[in-house]
């Protein structure tokens, strides 16, 4: 085969493998951009091959072989940098610092960043910019004494696009973290040691503009009260009370960007929301003493699939009454209403219906139950 030949099959093995990555089959990538790596080498197209060890390197660092990885990645910026692909450099330290960024110390991280910044400096790509601001994130958390602090602040910033408000965010988050971290996921400890005066504040931050932070915490005991806000007035006064119910929903789906955007979507709604990566696994929660008020459920799953786990759980008394909404890509409508669902949606197209079919459930269960 000719080079060109090679070489574009190459480049073809490098698109799948990011392909792979993308879709968390990180053997699958590691393999086919380790081919890439061996045609690209007997070639001469350098540009091509910085990006394919780029590539590799990520494959590497989570399959978890950080020295290998760390080597790749450095070498594939060395390359990039030679031939002029300076954006290209700049895209190699960035990863480094998102692959390997809790493995090196605070230092490493901040003579990276520098690098990072300094070769990025004349992007005009946002997507680069914003890895810049979460690698920025990455480096406020390893921040641990005055001294990495005085390294950090010395370097040279690109103020191109820059934004005050998302840079004070990153840091705020990176702050939070660190704090429930070396509170080991107590609210209460964590807004101690950040100077709130209620831990009350802290869990507003995290439940509005630090969502991600949520599994940082540890979990939480609930207060079980009537559904939705009631008001009722005294028989001699005229005060009115108001008691607020948390719906707690347990989410089984093995794809994370859906189990995200779910999690996302119904905690903006006061939801908590528990998510479960198997049928397996799900079946065990359902088999604990945990409570539910409602189940949302996919039904291509690891171990058992979402209709037999419907099955199941409307055999067992205490979740016979506990609506069951199945949100699936399949097309097993007629099975899942079989099954005994209360609802089914399609997956990804109905998502956005999501909230307002749960809330109509929760409210029917309700009524049926007074």
């Amino acid at each position: 085969m000719e080079t060109k030949d090679l070489g574009t099959a190459a480049q073809v093995d490098d698109t799948r493998a990011r392909t792979f990555l993308a879709e968390g089959k990180v053997a699958n990538a590691e393999r086919v951009s380790r081919s890439s790596v061996k045609s690209l080498e007997r070639g001469g197209e350098q540009a091509v091959l910085a990006e394919a060890l780029n590539t590799h390197g990520i494959a590497l660092a989570r399959l978890g072989h950080q020295a290998r990885s760390r080597a790749l990645l450095e070498r594939a910026g060395e390359i990039a940098e030679t031939t002029g692909d300076i954006e290209g450099a700049g895209r190699a330290k960035l990863s480094i610092i998102e692959e390997l960024g809790e493995k090196m110390n605070a230092k490493e991280l901040i003579s990276t960043f520098h690098s990072a910044l300094d070769l990025s400096k004349d992007s005009q790509d946002p997507l680069t910019l914003r890895r810049l601001i979460a690698c920025m994130d990455v480096v406020l958390t390893s921040l641990e004494s005055p001294s990495d602090i005085e390294a950090f602040e010395a370097v040279d910033w690109n103020w191109a696009g820059f934004s005050l408000r998302q840079a004070t965010l990153k840091f705020e988050e990176g702050l939070i973290r660190r704090a429930l971290r070396d509170a080991e996921g107590s609210v209460t400890k964590a807004a101690q040691l950040l100077g709130f005066k209620h831990h009350q504040s802290l869990i507003s931050l995290i439940n509005g503009r630090h969502k991600k932070l949520l599994e940082s915490r540890s979990a939480v005991r609930r207060r079980r009260h009537h559904l939705f806000s009631k008001t009722t007035r005294g028989q001699n006064s005229g005060l009115r009370e108001t008691s607020v119910f948390t719906a707690s929903i347990l989410h089984v789906d093995d794809n994370v960007a859906i189990t995200e955007l779910v999690a996302d979507t119904l905690s903006a709604e006061g939801m908590e929301v528990y998510s479960c990566m198997s049928g397996t696994a799900a079946f065990k929660k359902l088999s604990s003493r945990g409570r539910y008020d409602l189940i949302i459920v996919d039904n291509d799953l690891p171990g058992i699939s979402g209709l037999e786990l419907v099955r199941r759980a409307r055999n067992m008394a205490r979740w016979r009454a506990t609506p069951i909404v199945m949100l699936s890509g399949e097309e097993c409508e007629k099975e899942a209403w079989r099954a005994g669902v209360s609802d089914f949606l399609r997956k990804p197209q109905d998502i956005g219906q999501l909230t307002s079919r749960i809330n109509r459930l929760l409210a029917s269960a309700k009524d049926q139950t007074e």
